[in-house]
């Protein structure tokens, strides 16, 4: 028994020392640190770590449970965490998992997503400026926006698009939705507007040498409504009002032809518009007009001058809406239908309804001065610079925009939008004219008495057709799809005929005749890649191919006739990428580059793009910008014998070479209480500058005439200063330019000359307008100061009178809105206190003899000019 007992015993301490007990592990933890944790366990069960600190600190526990082992304790604790568990003999070695890091980075991160619209019509609202907890941005061209940023508590969103009241909210992140803003100066029942915040007239310093302008108010401003868009974008810095400029725009000193003027993605090449009454774009149609004067993106190509993006209406899918406005100058309709779900049919058409400078028609407010009934030498302007003025005697005009559009229930868009346009353009003159012969030989009279007839006609023709898909990959990627045709033609014949009235002698007979064409293919594909934290990338490419066609006829005096045809064509495909990246609060960098290749010779364009942002402050933001540009469509210069110019369009080519510049461009901004103030600088050397100039050339004793080639050089710089403030529902706000502009030309083969003032110089511009709004009254005025073109000092060389430009413009308009429709009634008169002013465009020079100098003609910019117009939407 004894023996059995001691067996037992021995058994059970064998047991103790040779087989070790489980050992149970307590963790107790309440929203605790892990490294905090994890000390504990090698405080009492004497566990040996390897981690950081500083990783394991930013993960916190609550648990309460018992272990079996130390692996299965720390397994558990590591499970929902981006960690990696490893042992090495008695040590659990802590790594982080990177995978693990960055899914959950992403179930982290925030995606604020939606479409910006408009309230009633959901008509999509592009370019709106946007604030998310400070971070700006901009929505795209459909108004989609796409924010992600990694972020657990409520977003503060604000909403801004000019002529909408802003919305300004605070939310949580969610699913995509549209953001409904309320446009200011249109009747909404059903909508109620808690805020009265509005914004106003312009809106720059976004981007550097951007402006976004309000269309909703253009039609307030002075002007005759179907001009209203243009007038409004020459108010801006840095775009050139004074000289009227009737068919292009002038944009910090580039040539005519230089910039890109868009609708709806195609080119618009212009169309007459003699003195400044109708534009190639119905205002009607007109939602969002950027404009981008210089250091722009490399999304953007083909021009070395500005750019001006303007966006049309798509179409109400609510309800049918008809517009119709009638004024001196012409009628105009428009009709939205929506079609289908989702869709919306645009249908407005323009025409004058009499000729509009024929004295023998309904011209109760032409704006024409009256032509004394006698123009002998006894007859000068005001300011004695002209031998003879002429009038137009037939102006006609008419245009359609058709556009359908369709919004997809996943977010895409689609429209298909066509314009045509065209004008006739007539005027003729004849006058009297006493000129004194300097040094007659002996015998012959010391005056003469000339008899001067004038013709010009010029015909106009602008078409256009643009196809746009967008779509919407995910939250984080979208792309656009555009596949746009243009064309312009033009046919322009000119007579003079100047004889000796005593002795039947011909001084000048001649006779000219132009077709000019241009036209121009596109397919583009653009995407769009969201980011964290404000981050983009935007890339894409696609194919242009441009041709133009001048054919040219002259006769001089019977003895000389000039046949020259010359067709232009080039095609090229492209890439291009842009790369928005925010460094911190303050500091943003985009860097981009664009690369053309041409199909028809394989040479490569390269252009490189940067740009800088730097907030100063909160109510201070620097930019600076840099970028080489190429332009494969262009106007050229045509200078007759009688040194007038004209420009033509023509494509590059191997005798036309591809024009290219360089862009400098600096700003500084300033906004506080609505008061914004904004500088800009910038600097512009452009190469490769063409010109065809009429000269008579001996070549091997022999005679030629006609137009010979001139190549060369431009540089412009200057500085733009904006102050705008905006009070309560008024806006208030003046610009002012100082600039130079210098080109350097020699014909082909001969060395360039110094740099000399190009025709379209001018030194000073200074402009200001207001818009004040008094209940159902809106009473706005402008007014445009120029220093003078270079061209004019040229052509009245012998004049030293006074060249500058000085316009007041004032209008009033009555909104009215009853229950079933809303209207507008209003008064505008150009040019207030009637100033003669010299409009370039009109200017003709001819030169006779030497012994009796130059005859100067010219038809008068606009005078003095009321005129009334009613507007009714139904």
């Amino acid at each position: 028994m004894i023996w059995k007992t001691t067996i037992l015993i021995v058994f059970v301490l064998l047991s103790l020392v040779g087989f070790p007990q489980p050992q149970h592990i307590q963790v107790e933890a309440t929203d605790t640190p892990l490294n905090v944790v994890f000390l504990q366990l090698r405080n009492q069960y004497n566990f040996q770590f390897s981690y950081s600190e500083n990783q394991l600190s930013k993960y916190k526990v609550t648990v309460s449970k018992t272990f079996g082992s130390k692996q299965e304790a720390i397994e558990y604790l590591l499970r929902d965490f981006p960690f990696q568990l490893k042992k090495m003999d008695d040590v659990f070695i802590i790594i982080p998992d990177k995978k693990k890091q960055r899914e959950e980075q992403k179930k982290e991160q925030k995606q604020i997503t939606g479409q910006i619209v408009e309230a009633g019509s959901y008509e999509p609202l592009p370019f709106s400026y946007i604030l998310i907890n400070n971070h700006p941005m901009i929505a795209d061209i459909t108004g989609n926006f796409n924010y992600t940023a990694a972020i657990d508590s409520s977003i503060h969103l604000r909403i801004s698009h000019l002529g909408y009241f802003v919305y300004d909210t605070v939310m949580v992140a969610g699913n995509f939705r549209q953001y409904k803003l309320v446009p200011s100066s249109i009747k909404l029942p059903e909508v109620t507007v808690q805020k009265s915040e509005v914004e106003k007239a312009t809106m720059v310093g976004e981007k550097i040498g951007k402006i976004t302008l309000n269309s909703n108010i253009s039609h307030f401003l002075p002007g005759q409504g179907d001009n209203s868009v243009f007038h409004h974008i020459r108010l801006m810095p840095g775009i050139q009002a004074a000289g009227e400029q009737s068919t292009d725009l002038l944009i910090w000193g580039s040539y005519e032809g230089q910039s890109l003027i868009t609708f709806d993605e195609f080119t618009l090449f212009g169309l007459k518009n003699y003195n400044d009454n109708i534009s190639v774009v119905n205002p009607f149609l007109v939602k969002t007009i950027e404009i981008l004067k210089g250091g722009f993106d490399s999304k953007y190509g083909n021009r070395v001058g500005g750019i001006v993006n303007i966006i049309g209406k798509n179409g109400n899918i609510q309800k049918p809406v008809f517009s119709f406005n009638i004024n001196p100058t012409t009628i105009n309709g428009m009709i939205e239908v929506p079609v289908f779900k989702k869709s919306s049919l645009l249908m407005a058409y323009r025409q004058t309804y009499y000729n509009l400078y024929n004295p023998g028609d309904f011209n109760i407010f032409a704006p024409v001065r009256k032509p004394p009934k006698d123009q002998s030498s006894q007859f000068k302007m005001p300011d004695s610079k002209f031998d003879m003025s002429i009038y137009p005697d037939d102006y006609q005009f008419r245009d359609l925009n058709m556009k359908f559009s369709h919004n997809f229930d996943n977010g895409d868009q689609f429209y298909v939008s066509m314009y045509g346009g065209g004008d006739y353009f007539h005027m003729s003159g004849n006058a009297s004219i006493t000129r004194e012969i300097t040094g007659p030989p002996p015998g012959m009279p010391e005056m003469a008495s000339l008899t001067t007839d004038l013709l010009n006609k010029e015909k106009n023709r602008q078409n256009g057709i643009s196809a746009f898909y967008s779509k919407k990959w995910s939250n984080n990627l979208t792309s656009k799809f555009i596949l746009s045709h243009s064309d312009f033609s033009k046919h322009l014949s000119d007579e003079v005929l100047t004889i000796n009235s005593s002795t039947s002698d011909i001084y000048k007979k001649d006779k000219s005749s132009t077709e000019n064409s241009a036209y121009e293919n596109s397919f583009r594909a653009e995407n769009l890649i969201y980011f964290p934290n404000g981050h983009q990338m935007e890339f894409g490419g696609g194919f242009y191919n441009n041709e133009a066609k001048i054919d040219n006829y002259t006769n001089i005096n019977d003895t000389l006739s000039i046949d020259t045809l010359n067709r232009f064509s080039n095609s090229r495909i492209f890439a291009f990428a842009d790369d928005f990246l925010p460094l911190g609060n303050r500091l943003s960098l985009k860097t981009g580059a664009r690369i053309n290749v041409s199909t028809d010779n394989g040479k490569v364009y390269f252009e490189p793009r940067l740009s800088l942002g730097y907030k100063l402050s909160d109510r201070i933001k620097l930019n600076a910008s840099w970028g080489r540009y190429h332009q494969f469509i262009s106007k050229i210069a045509s200078v007759d014998r009688d040194q007038n110019y004209s420009y033509l369009w023509s494509a590059s080519n191997d005798q036309i070479p591809v024009v290219n510049a360089t862009h400098w461009v600096g700003e500084i901004n300033y906004l506080k209480n609505d008061l914004t103030i904004n500088i800009e600088g910038y600097y512009k050397i452009t190469h490769n500058v063409t010109q065809r100039v009429f000269e008579q050339r001996f070549e091997d004793r022999k005679r030629l005439d006609g137009y010979f080639p001139y190549f060369g050089n431009a540089k412009t710089y200057g500085i733009d200063v904006f102050a705008k403030k905006d009070f309560g529902k008024h806006s208030l706000w003046a610009s002012y330019t100082l600039s130079k502009a210098l080109e350097s030309l020699a014909p082909q083969g001969r060395p360039l000359p110094a740099y000399s003032l190009a025709p379209h110089h001018q030194l000073h511009e200074f402009k200001a307008a207001g818009l004040v709004n008094i209940g159902r009254f809106y009473v706005s005025a402008d007014y445009v100061y120029g220093s003078g073109m270079e061209i004019l000092r040229k052509v009245f060389s012998r004049t030293t009178g006074d060249m500058s430009y000085n316009r007041v413009d004032a209008a009033v308009t009555y909104k009215y809105t009853p229950k079933r429709f809303s209207g507008e009634l209003g008064l505008s008169v150009l040019n207030l206190f009637d100033t003669h002013n010299l409009k370039y465009a009109n200017l003709k020079n001819i030169q006779l003899a030497p012994e009796l100098g130059d005859i100067r003609v010219y038809s008068d910019a606009a005078p003095f000019t009321p005129t009334i117009f009613l507007k009714i939407v139904f």
